[in-house]
């Protein structure tokens, strides 16, 4: 990833949290929580993906 498509993500992250935040009665100290749990979700599917194809091979062997 460069560093263009870096401040982008961030730019995104940020927008994300905004919205989440105004489309909620959570306080800013709340929802980290949902933001961080996103974040997590879409990295370990980023992963899984990369992953996948050896993951299936090996579910085959089985």
């Amino acid at each position: 990833m460069n560093r263009e498509q870096l401040k982008q993500l961030e730019k995104d992250l940020w927008a994300a949290a905004d919205k989440l935040r105004a489309n909620s009665d959570l306080k800013a100290s709340e929802y980290s929580t949902p933001v961080l749990g996103l974040i997590f979700l879409k990295f370990a599917d980023n992963r899984y993906s990369q992953h996948e194809a050896a993951i299936e091979q090996e579910f085959r062997k089985l």
